[in-house]
């Protein structure tokens, strides 16, 4: 019995493994290799473990001749596209790229999108894997075919967000933009430099990113108090016209 408890496990593991690297380099790949491939075949490892050692082998090939335009497809299985539209961009920011749009947008039970971008290269799904995770999301498969197709599930999403607290602290961003995790607190306290000529724009947020309360204001102010939404879970905080209206920063806290 036990040997074929271990038998039925390595067949198992044989034919999870199998799929995802067929999914990666193609079938016709995987058979020419496939001695190459028996390190990770046979035991329990992980999509981003087995993406890099293709790339350790040679048998990830992601890189054209010379640029040509890419259509990656990118499938939520959580289905939340506010959300989820957010933290692919800020992904492909973080790994590089700004100079994208969207193709093909459908919601049904899965959110999905597909984008258009120019590059040398596809992009390197193990630093995609590997950023996107950071803001809570798993990247539950990959299927290469002309282009790359990614599988997401993102129930567990999150927004980088600064925590504010009780005593009162300094944030300089050269973007001029700030996201603030509430906290729990009740209220947030903004400041400015006297030397700078801030007009409000806050945005309270829930979980999901949908808006709960906007503030937008046409005269400048050193200081503002706000009441935080019960629901809000991000915060952020930016000038209504210009970044340099208050490029010397801000000073936030929390209030009970």
């Amino acid at each position: 019995m036990k040997k074929f408890l271990i038998s039925f496990l390595a067949s198992f593991l044989f034919a999870n493994n199998t799929i995802a690297i067929k999914n990666l380099i193609g079938e016709e790949k995987f058979n020419t290799y496939q001695a190459l491939l028996i390190p990770i075949l046979n035991k329990k490892t992980s999509l981003e473990k087995i993406i890099s050692y293709l790339q350790n082998n040679g048998l990830l090939d992601i890189f054209f001749e010379k640029p040509k335009y890419i259509h990656p497809t990118f499938i939520f299985l959580n289905n939340n596209p506010i959300f989820n539209t957010k933290t692919l961009y800020d992904t492909l920011n973080t790994l590089g790229y700004y100079y994208f749009y969207p193709t093909t947008i459908s919601k049904t039970n899965s959110f999905q999108i597909t984008i258009e971008m120019k590059s040398a290269h596809y992009i390197d799904p193990l630093l995609f894997l590997q950023t996107i995770s950071q803001k809570g999301c798993k990247v539950k498969s990959i299927i290469k075919n002309k282009n790359y197709t990614y599988y997401l599930d993102c129930k567990e999403e999150k927004k980088e967000a600064i925590r504010i607290v009780s005593d009162k602290i300094k944030l300089i961003n050269a973007k001029g933009l700030y996201w603030l995790n509430p906290n729990g607190f009740k209220q947030i306290s903004v400041t400015t430099s006297k030397y700078d000529n801030w007009y409000p724009y806050i945005v309270f947020y829930d979980k999901n990113l949908n808006i709960l309360n906007i503030i937008a204001k046409e005269i400048s102010q050193q200081n503002i108090n706000l009441n935080i939404p019960q629901e809000c879970r991000y915060i952020k905080v930016k000038d209504n016209f210009s970044k340099v209206n208050f490029k010397r920063g801000i000073y936030v806290k929390g209030i009970q």
